[in-house]
C-alpha cells in the first residue's frame, strides 16, 4: 500500500507541477495584454475614420450647395429676357449715356 502511495502521489505532483508550469509560464497574461494594446489601436483607427467619412460627407454636402448657387447664379445672369424694339433702344440709350 505504501508502494502505491508512493506513485499515486508522485503522479498527482507530476501533474501538478506540470499544469503549475504551463499556466504560470513566461507568456502568461500577456496574450491578453497584446490583445488589449491592438484593441485600442482598433477603436482609435476606427474613431479616425468615422471623423474623415463625416468630413468628405460635409465636403459633399458643401460642393452640392455651391453647385446648386452656381446654377442659380447662371439662370439670374444670363436669363433671356424678350424686350420691344422701344425698351431697348431705351436701354441702350441708358447704357451708353452710363458710359460717358
Amino acid at each position: 500500500m505504501k508502494k502505491l502511495w508512493k506513485y499515486i502521489a508522485g503522479f498527482f505532483t507530476i501533474v501538478i507541477g506540470g499544469l503549475l508550469a504551463f499556466l504560470s509560464g513566461r507568456s502568461a497574461g500577456k496574450k491578453d495584454e497584446k490583445f488589449k494594446n491592438i484593441n485600442t489601436e482598433l477603436k482609435g483607427v476606427e474613431k479616425n475614420i468615422k471623423e474623415k467619412e463625416k468630413q468628405t460627407d460635409a465636403m459633399k454636402q458643401s460642393l452640392k450647395s455651391k453647385q446648386e448657387a452656381l446654377e442659380e447664379i447662371k439662370k439670374k445672369k444670363y436669363k433671356e429676357k424678350r424686350a420691344s424694339a422701344k425698351e431697348a433702344s431705351d436701354f441702350l440709350k441708358k447704357y451708353v449715356n452710363r458710359k460717358k
